[in-house]
């Protein structure tokens, strides 16, 4: 039961959508970054002025940046694939899942997964990154 991948509308226009229009060109890296207690999502802008070799970010859940130093973030996405995570789904719940596949916008140039099939109990749907964070608890479990 539960909707299949090919049935489903991708919702990973929303990741370029949510940028701020100073985000001139999307070529950086998309990365999970410890804000707060958990890795949330965001993409790296610059180079951080106060933490040393850390990276200035744009976290899509606050819409606003910070730094977060090298050592607080995961980022290669395509080592989700089969792990537990936390999402926010459409109606704004918070849920946990397991990533059963990913995909990419193919309108885009990056690459790297911006989609996520994730299984939640009897359910499957597509979550688009910016809705995806983890619990340092889910974090620990991650080898990437």
């Amino acid at each position: 039961m539960g909707a299949e991948q090919s049935s489903v509308d991708l919702r990973d226009y929303d990741v370029e959508c949510q940028l701020p229009s100073y985000i001139k060109r999307v070529d950086s890296s998309f990365i999970l970054a410890m804000h707060n207690g958990s890795y949330y999502p965001c993409i790296i802008i610059r180079p951080a002025l106060i933490i040393n070799g850390g990276y200035t970010v744009y976290f899509f859940h606050i819409q606003g940046e910070n730094e977060v130093p090298a050592n607080g973030i995961i980022g290669n996405l395509s080592c989700l694939k089969n792990c537990e995570v936390s999402y926010t789904d459409e109606k704004g719940n918070k849920c946990i899942g397991r990533i059963i596949g990913t995909n990419q916008n193919h309108r885009s140039m990056i690459d790297q997964p911006l989609n996520f099939f994730i299984q939640n109990n009897d359910r499957c749907e597509w979550v688009s990154f910016p809705y995806i964070y983890l619990t340092k608890t889910q974090a620990k479990v991650i080898c990437c």
